[in-house]
């Protein structure tokens, strides 16, 4: 192993007695395996501080790592029981943030020294008999998200993210939730909002997120289930359809609108209103087919 801290313990036939110690992390929460019969400390140093993380002793297991070239994955599977926490993020729907893996190889000897090995997400999880199996993925450039932007009649941004420039606090909704069937959430509070205000956009409850996919009167449906069903008071965030009215009448953003009113859409339901080419609402900006003529009065 070139470049490693446990080079005389890895190379040796004789002395060299390996474990492997996991560390999970999803959101603000670390789960500690491995893989050894007794539960191990490593002194870890974050920020030039020094801590002990404690790692539990438990029933996982990998397969080998399996590098790739040209931008491909380097991929590992975690073997770990059913039953276990990390395993448990995985059953019904998806966790709403990433779960992260760093895998360090050290060896009984000496527990001082140790090796990163892989760190990745998991990006599945497979349940059979009393085994889930995770599969883990290193980063790669192709996996990247990628400029989107083009011609077209919606907006390229996704709402909130740098291009787009909204601020998500700004228009963060507290409700209070009067019950939950299923998908559909119930609120009062909805009442006060237009229909399919808050479609596309998301839902917190604790440290979990849903995106929202529709929403009419009192009622609004969620993409995926909560974890555990959401009580009491929730924080909810507006969407939006990349349409120029929406960007305009809803959040007044305009200047960081991407699209091009111009281009016909494939409904033509979304572009013949008010006047001009394609224009969407004549009451926000007015155009000819020389370009720029009017203001922006909302």
């Amino acid at each position: 192993m070139a470049d490693s801290n446990i080079t005389a313990y890895e190379n040796s036939m004789q002395d060299g007695i390996p474990l492997e110690c996991y560390k999970f992390v999803y959101g603000s929460t670390t789960y500690l395996y491995t893989s050894d019969r007794f539960d191990v400390s490593l002194q870890v140093v974050t920020n030039g501080l020094t801590s002990t993380e404690h790692y539990t002793a438990n029933y996982i297991k990998r397969n080998g790592i399996k590098p790739s070239s040209q931008g491909g994955d380097s991929a590992v599977t975690i073997t770990v029981d059913k039953d276990n926490a990390v395993a448990a993020l995985f059953k019904g729907s998806p966790p709403s943030k990433p779960v992260m893996l760093t895998v360090m190889r050290l060896h009984d000897q000496d527990h001082s020294v140790y090796d990163k090995v892989f760190v990745g997400e998991i990006t599945q999880a497979a349940f059979q008999d009393s085994e889930c199996t995770l599969t883990v993925k290193i980063e790669n450039w192709l996996s990247r998200k990628l400029p989107n932007f083009m011609r077209q009649f919606f907006c390229c941004n996704i709402i909130y993210d740098a291009s787009c420039r909204l601020h998500k606090a700004d228009y963060a909704k507290e409700i209070y939730i009067d019950s939950v069937i299923a998908l559909t959430v119930t609120s009062a509070n909805l009442a006060s909002y237009g229909d399919q205000y808050f479609a596309g956009g998301l839902m917190y409850y604790g440290e979990d997120v849903r995106m929202i996919s529709s929403n009419v009167g009192t009622k609004l449906t969620l993409r995926y289930p909560f974890p555990t069903t959401p009580l009491g008071t929730v924080t909810i965030y507006p969407g939006c359809d990349g349409l120029f009215k929406t960007c305009a009448a809803r959040f007044h953003n305009t200047l960081n609108f991407s699209g091009c009113p111009y281009v016909p859409p494939q409904k033509s339901n979304d572009a013949k209103v008010g006047n001009g080419v394609y224009w969407v609402d004549s009451s926000v900006v007015k155009r000819d087919t020389d370009g720029y003529v009017g203001t922006i009065s909302m």
